[in-house]
Parts: C-alpha cells; structure tokens; sequence
C-alpha cells in the first residue's frame, strides 16, 4: 500500500516537472516570426525617418576640400600594472573568434585612420580601424566627446574586420563570447584615439581632387556559404583624395572576410587588409585605408599558410589596385550629398531552438548588448556612391544593388560595420540553411535581408535621383 501511494506521489511530481519544463520552454522560446516586414510598425517608423531625412539632404557643389590622418592603436602589453591612458593593458582578447585567447605580442601593428571632406561647407569624414567591428559604445564617446564641433551623421565608420585585433570593448554575454570580458577602460582610450584622429583629419583639410574606381579579383574572395556556385561580390572599390600638395589618400573596400589568420595566432596582426594598407604606402599612397565590404556571406581565397596567406591575399589585392590607381582621373569641382538614416528593427529572433523556434526577445535580449543608435548612411561625390551600414551585409545582396548603379553610371561602394553591429544579413533563401551565417548569426527573422535591402534601394535612388 505504502509503495503504490509512493508511486503515485512520484508519478504527479514527475508530471509536475514535466509541465514545469514544458511551460520554461514555451516562455523562453517562440515561434519564428514570418509577418511580412512591410506590416509591421518598425518598418513604417523607419520609412518616416527616411523620408524626413532625404527631404532635409542638401546637394552641393563647389571646390574639394580633404584632410588625412592615422594613429596608432596597438596596445601596449605590460606584465606589471596597466596604464589604459597610455594604451598600457596586461590582459585583452583577441577580437572576433571567440576562443578566449589572450595576446602575447604584436605581428604587425594595427592602425585608425580618417579622411575628412568638405565641399561647399557641407564635411563628412571616413574614419577605418584594424578592428573586428567600431564598438558602439566608442562611436557614442565619440559623438559626445565631438559635440559643437561635427555630428554623429557626418561620420561614417567602418573596419578592416581582422579577427586579431583588440577586443573586451562590448558588453554583455555575446559581446564576451567574441571579445572577451567588458573593460571600460579599453573604451575610453579608443574614443580618445579615435576623437584625435577625427580632429587630426578635419584641420589637415587642403584643396583637393577626388576619384574612384573598380576591378574584378575575384582570384581573393569565394562565396562561404554555398561555395563555388554562389555569386560573388568580387569586386575591389577604390576612391582616391590627392590634396594639391601632392599627398594621396586611397580607400579600398573589398568584400573578402579578413581571417587568413585563425585561432592558432596570439599576436595583434592588420590580417590581410594591414598587408593591402602597407603595400600601397610602399608604392607611394600617402595614407592607405581599408573598408570591410559586403563580407556576410564572402570569405578570403589565396595561397600559403597563415601569415603567408594574409600577405600573398593583401599584397596581390594591392597589385590590383594600382592597375586602376595609375590610371585614374581626378575631379577638384565635386557634387556632394549625404543623408543618414534612424533604422527601427525587429524583436530579437536570435539563437536557434529548431527550425521553427528562437529564444524569444526577453532571453536573447539577456544576451546581447542594448543598442541604442543604428544609422543607415549614404553619400554621393559626383558618379560615385558610398553606402554604410551597421550589419555584415551578404555579398549576393550587394551585387544586385551594384551592378543596378552600376547601369545608372555609378560606381559604388557598400560597407559594413558602421558603428553598431546586427550580426549577418542573408537572403531569405538562406534563412533555413544550417550554416553559421544564417543559422547563427542572422539574429532578426527571414524578413530582415529584404527589410534593408529596400532601404538601401531607396536610400541610393534618394541619393542619385533616379529609381533603380
């Protein structure tokens, strides 16, 4: 009697846990949400922010106007007590792999470095990192720390994402997982770096001449997600500065991921784009830049191992790049528009249960960093234009959207990493694939690439008042 009273007991306590579980799962998991992006409110606040902005975009024209400059932001490694003023730590991650893996030492050192423009009194500034991404809690120093002298809108970021790099400069579980653990301190001495550098860049402005170019290498970059049958973003945008002094700035974008180096490597290294950045100055570019393009679905292709591989991808980049430096045409009378962009998103979707389930908004928000500003920014000079985001947009996105300009006698560039960081944007086809782009890291619903994909359309066809 006392066993079958004992086996009822147990048998309503394990029911008990059974509907506990249950119910745990259903609250920290939810469906994913297929509503069709153009329903939905953030789409229709993001549509009003574009408009009041494109209505408020000036175009002007009148005489080039450039300043450059670059600063140093390798951390210093020190056994004994750090100095984060001095750029003196003992212990930073390295970015962008998630090993856990401390540096030791110092490959090559990695650099920021600005181009600020002015034409007719209207000024944005370039500003590119050796880093894996542009924390956003940097840009917002930043911002603050420029207040009454140039906003947040003229400023458009973007990096070289090389995974060896600096990290602990993100907060919460994700930002850890990729970065290390938080340290304010890193933070505040990047934006102090990085606020220099703006201001170094704005009062070396000189009378100027602009240009830009493009070249297929599609020998460096290969499709990640599906292989060699995926279409390729294989192009290398160049845009040239050569203030009338004789100094020569030139920006390359380029659509590769920058991990040539992998997890076996301890030691800060610009990757590939460092390799891309030092030949062109040994060739005679004044200041080399680096723009990570449209890398959510492109990864690298060259020869040799590690180290080898980084140098054989960025110097044979190089090469490319001067076939259409030396060539290149130059304009000191430039049309100039900008306009920036308050992007509305959608609940979080992030981190896969099943095919059909996500962590619902409230645990993955647990997760992720708050964000708090996010900006689509687009800027036309002359038949040029630069569109920058703040996601790794797919590289099969951006062909489509390039080549539409490209027949509208544009060329263009699109960048990523512009401030803020909303993990990889893939087309919808890919949404259900088991891959790490889309399974992983596509933290926003199967709606999300074509969401930007139409702002970004309607953000060019603003900037060259056309329809593509």
């Amino acid at each position: 009697m006392k066993t079958k009273k004992w086996q009822r007991r147990s048998l309503r306590v394990l029911g008990g846990l059974l509907l506990l579980l249950f119910a745990v799962f259903f609250i920290s998991t939810q469906a994913v949400d297929t509503t069709p992006y153009f329903e939905t409110e953030y789409y229709k606040k993001t549509i009003a922010n574009m408009d009041a902005s494109v209505k408020d975009m000036a175009e002007v024209k009148g005489q080039l106007l450039a300043g450059f400059a670059r600063t140093n932001i390798t951390p210093t490694i020190v056994n004994g007590t750090p100095n984060a003023s001095k750029g003196e730590f003992n212990t930073i991650k390295m970015a962008g792999f998630g090993d856990g893996k401390i540096a030791v030492g110092v490959h090559d050192s990695i650099f920021a470095k600005a181009i600020a423009v002015e034409v007719n009194g209207e000024e944005v500034v370039f500003i590119s990192a050796d880093m894996v991404l542009i924390p956003e809690l940097v840009v917002l120093e930043v911002a603050e720390n420029l207040k009454g002298e140039i906003s947040r809108k003229q400023l458009f970021f973007g990096a070289t994402h090389t995974h060896s790099s600096i990290g602990n400069c993100i907060p919460g579980f994700v930002g850890k997982s990729f970065g290390g653990e938080f340290q304010p301190e890193v933070v505040h001495w990047l934006s102090k770096k990085f606020t220099k550098l703006i201001l170094d860049a704005r009062k070396d402005k000189l009378p100027s001449k602009f240009s830009s170019g493009n070249i297929r290498t599609p020998n460096l970059v290969r499709n990640r997600i599906i292989g060699e049958t995926g279409r390729l973003n294989d192009r290398l945008n160049l845009v040239s500065f050569s203030q009338d002094n004789g100094r020569k700035a030139v920006i390359g974008i380029f659509a590769a991921h920058a991990t040539t180096i992998s997890t076996w490597n301890d030691e800060y290294s610009g990757d590939y784009p460092g390799y891309f950045q030092r030949s062109l100055e040994a060739k005679g570019t004044d200041l080399a830049l680096f723009f990570a393009g449209t890398v959510g679905s492109h990864t690298n292709k060259g020869e040799g191992e590690k180290f080898e591989k980084a140098k054989y991808v960025g110097e044979t980049l190089a090469d490319s790049a001067m076939v259409v430096i030396n060539t290149m045409e130059y304009d000191s009378v430039m049309i100039l528009a900008s306009s920036t962009t308050q992007l509305e998103i959608p609940k979080l979707q992030a981190f896969s249960i099943s095919d059909t389930r996500k962590l619902s908004p409230f645990m993955g928000s647990q997760l992720m960093p708050e964000l708090k500003s996010m900006y689509v920014q687009g800027l036309k000079l002359n038949d040029f234009i630069w569109l920058t985001f703040p996601y790794e947009l797919s590289g099969e996105y951006g062909i489509n959207l390039k080549n539409a300009l490209e027949l509208e006698g544009y060329n263009s560039a699109l960048t990523s990493f512009n401030g803020q960081y909303l993990g990889y944007i893939v087309p919808q086809k890919y949404y259900y694939y088991d891959t790490y782009e889309a399974r992983l890291m596509g933290w926003y619903g199967p709606s999300m690439g074509d969401y930007l994909m139409e702002l970004n359309y309607r953000l060019a066809n603003a900037l060259i008042n056309a329809r593509l």
